[in-house]
């Protein structure tokens, strides 16, 4: 087995006895070290002083009995990160017991033989190394901690602003629309009144825009209150597909409508939910192909409740499927001129249902089509209500 190395180490051997110093050398520089020797504490101290060591192998007793335990004592005091390994061919407790009391690594009695030498070497580089990489990990935890602090406060700037932009946006969309409808009781021409159709939909697209924002900042800095009551998940899908009908008919689309298992209703906001599925239902047609399809479904099965939108649109790609339910995030970038919106519904969706105690995933195929699948635990949140049996019904609307 192949010695661990020092990476560049340098050490330095302080031995008065030349055989032993050649000793030491031939074994460490075969361990990859670079060596430097000293024969005395006073010629190590030249060496010392002139570049750093990773380590100091010397030996106890050279020009007096403690020489060594001297040297290694001003060693620690001056370079703490530089280790020590002892060396004595008379062990006493009297020079053993201070030198690791210091914090010296290692104790050897000579004669030793290479192996012991380089298991103690080895022993040094692996906590050498250790010690480096907890160095390593502090700084890099430290690191995160003062990056995510950044975020945090960022997160924190960017949700207020949004929130103050938004409702000093709320005041002038809602004179404008007023102001909207004063003049259609003014305007006869038919030229007039299609550029009256074309200023309503801008304010209701701005309007939609301003309520989307207030409810994102809403949903960032706070929890959503929830308006519990007995919802019917069956009606409120199908008032949602109606109520885009000219969205979906003036892109072809074909909507179907499926319901599945026993019909129940499920305790819910009813306004949040509605929320929540209606932005699923534009991302569905947004993002579908002209003339494309469009299903959705509601399964009621004992333990859950889910809802699934699915169409035959652009796909989302494996690394967007969880970044489309990020704030201002929008899959196909691509697409934003022709799709418009800030890139908020999905987050919202999943927010509001989440609020709900569900989830919200995507299954998807780029450039086939997607499938987002809400799911609701029915025994928490939906108590059994008298509604009636619907068996695999449904229906289809067609432009």
């Amino acid at each position: 087995m192949k010695a661990p190395t020092a990476e560049s180490g340098r050490v330095l051997i302080v031995e008065d006895d030349e055989h032993v110093r050649g000793f030491c050398q031939r074994v460490l520089e075969g361990l990859g070290l670079t060596v430097e020797k000293a024969s005395s504490a006073k010629e190590a101290w030249r060496c010392m002083l002139g570049g750093r060591f990773d380590f100091v192998l010397t030996d106890i007793a050279m020009t007096d009995s403690h020489a060594g335990v001297t040297l290694a004592e001003e060693v620690k005091h001056r370079w703490p990160e530089t280790d020590v390994v002892m060396m004595t061919g008379q062990p006493a407790l009297e020079t053993a017991i201070p030198s690791l009391k210091m914090g010296v690594f290692d104790y050897l009695i000579k004669p030793f033989p290479k192996e012991q030498l380089e298991a103690a070497v080895r022993r040094l580089i692996g906590v050498r190394r250790l010690a480096r990489e907890l160095e390593r990990e502090k700084f890099l935890r430290s690191e995160l901690e003062a990056a995510y602090s950044e975020l945090q406060k960022v997160e924190r700037l960017k949700v207020a602003l949004i929130a103050r932009v938004s409702h000093e946006l709320r005041t002038p969309v809602t004179i404008a629309r007023m102001a909207a409808g004063l003049l259609g009781d003014e305007v006869t021409t038919s030229n007039g009144k299609a550029l009256l159709v074309k200023l309503s939909g801008a304010i209701d697209s701005t309007q939609g825009v301003v309520e989307d924002l207030i409810l994102f900042a809403q949903t960032e800095s706070e929890s959503l209150p929830l308006n519990k009551a007995e919802t019917d998940l069956q009606d409120l899908l199908e008032k949602i597909i109606e109520t885009h009908r000219p969205l979906w008919e003036g892109r072809g689309v074909i909507v179907k409508f499926s319901s599945k298992g026993e019909r129940r209703l499920l305790l819910s906001d009813d306004g949040l939910l509605t929320s929540a599925f209606t932005r699923l239902m534009l991302n569905a047609i947004y993002f579908n192909k002209k003339e494309g399809r469009i299903e959705v479904s509601v399964v009621y099965a004992p333990t859950e409740i889910s809802v699934a939108f699915l169409d035959t649109g652009v796909g989302v790609a494996l690394d967007n499927r969880e970044r489309i339910f990020d704030g201002l995030y929008q899959a196909a970038e691509h697409m934003t001129r022709e799709v418009g919106g800030l890139g908020v519904g999905l987050a919202l969706s999943r927010r509001i249902v989440e609020a709900h105690g569900g989830t919200i995933s995507v299954s998807s195929r780029p450039a086939k089509g997607s499938v987002f699948t809400v799911r609701f635990p029915d025994l928490k949140f939906a108590p059994k209500s008298p509604v009636g049996a619907v068996a695999d019904g449904g229906k289809t609307y067609e432009t």
